[in-house]
Parts: C-alpha cells; structure tokens; sequence
C-alpha cells in the first residue's frame, strides 16, 4: 500500500458548502497551503516517476513566496500533463457516476472500460478516442481521485465566477485551471478526494477481484490528513448513454475489430 506524505492541516477542515467554499477561498488574496499543496501537486504530475516528482517538487519550493504573479504557472510539460487530467477526470466521474446509478447490472456493472466508451461517445475532439484513453489512464490511474477531485473544483469554480466574480485580489479567469486548484484550495482538493478514493476502492469491475483503483499501487490520502470527506456530486445518466452503453461489444480497448464478410 502507498500512502502519499503529505502533512496534516493544523486543523480539522470541514466544507458545509462547495460554492461558497470556492467564492470565498478565490476571492481573497492568494491563500496558499504549501506543505500540502506542494507535494501533492508532485504526485498529481508525476504519479510514477519519483525522480521527476522530486525535482518537480523542489521547483516549486523554489518560487518567491510574494511575487505579483502568485500562483505562478509553470510552461512547457504541464499545459500536457493538465489536458491529461481532464480526460482522466472524465472517465473516472463518469465511472462513479455509473456506479452511484446502479447502471448496467445486467452487464457487470460499472468499469473503466464502459466510461471510456462513454467519454469517446461524447467528446468528439482530439485525444479521446479509447485507445488514448486507455494509455491516459494507464499514467495516472493511481492519482484518479485527486486529479478528478482537482479538475472538479476547476469547473464548479468556473460556475462561481460567472454568478460572483472574484472581484481584484482573485483569480482571473484564465487562471482558473485544475493546478491552481490544487495550490490554492488543497484542503477541499482532498476532501473531495477522500469520497473519490472510496468509490474507487469499492467498485470491483465483473469478472475481476480487484476493485478499480488498484489497493496495492494507489497513492492514498493520509488517514490523519484532517479533512473530512465532502460529498461527491453524482450526475445522472442519460438515455442515450446508456443506449451508447447497451451497444457496445465488451473487450475493446480502441482497437478497431472488423468481421470480413464475404458475398457469395
């Protein structure tokens, strides 16, 4: 079992309600949680490369504490990394989503593969055919909860800052992005994470003895972290997905399977 090291908040952190949380948070000047955030944000980039997580780290550490471009983005690699996360973030709600619905009983229930051929159903744009799906989630699957809890945040929010704006000593839109997220409300980043963690580690796929978020490889949030889980936001299925579901032929992973048929 890996468990991420990342320190306890000082104090017991509960989010009665997740709009205000965020209007609040992002409307003041920047409130940054380093110790937390940091070293969470490595394992969210670099899940399984510890040499990279490290110096990744360390980058971090190494801005200035007060700079007129607090937070600060980091170009190049994570730009990539970001549009990453949306596609994981994708697929693993829509898994919990599936699951929280009791969706396709009949044909062993919830797994990674039918939210993949959901998302590919859905989003028509660059990057979400299954075959890339599957290699995306294959990179980050042992940071699914917190990169779908991050990415979740991003786009509730996105929702805010149209009804409230953060007004000037908030974020701008552009800098509304899953990585600000993580920087700046770490602790509601995790709370989030906490219930995603659960469903994970609850749905066991049919056929299979291991639940979805592998026990033995996930980075697990700290039991004394001291953030109590926030409930997930489950969004219903709709007709034509589960028509997308209820035709789909089980086993493929993005690669095409054509039957020749030959006239007689």
């Amino acid at each position: 079992m890996r468990v991420m090291e990342i320190p306890g908040f000082p104090r017991k952190i509960e989010i009665p309600d997740l709009h205000n949380f965020i209007g609040t948070r992002l409307s003041q000047t920047f409130v940054m949680w380093p110790e937390q955030a940091i070293p969470l944000l490595g394992y969210m980039c670099y899940p399984n490369d510890e040499k990279e997580r490290e110096d990744f780290v360390l980058t971090l550490r190494s801005w200035p504490e007060a700079s007129e471009d607090v937070p600060p983005t980091i170009p190049g690699k994570l730009g990539w990394i970001q549009k990453d996360w949306l596609r994981v973030a994708d697929v693993f709600h829509r898994l919990c989503d599936l699951a929280e619905g009791r969706h396709q009983a009949r044909r062993g229930g919830p797994s990674i593969g039918k939210a993949i051929r959901l998302v590919e159903a859905i989003a028509k744009s660059w990057g979400n055919k299954a075959s890339s799906l599957w290699r995306i989630w294959s990179t980050y699957k042992d940071v699914a909860h917190v990169v779908t809890a991050a990415t979740l945040i991003c786009a509730e929010a996105r929702i805010v800052s149209r009804n409230q704006p953060f007004g000037p000593l908030g974020l701008s839109v552009n800098q509304i992005i899953p990585f600000q997220m993580a920087m700046l409300m770490p602790d509601l980043v995790l709370a989030l994470a906490l219930e995603f963690e659960r469903y994970g580690l609850s749905v066991v796929p049919h056929a299979r003895t291991e639940p979805t978020l592998k026990p033995e490889t996930l980075w697990r949030i700290p039991r004394d972290i001291n953030v109590a889980p926030f409930p997930l936001p489950i969004r219903k299925i709709r007709a034509q997905d589960l028509e997308v579901l209820n035709n789909r032929r089980a086993g493929n992973r993005g690669k095409a399977k054509v039957r020749k048929i030959e006239s007689h």
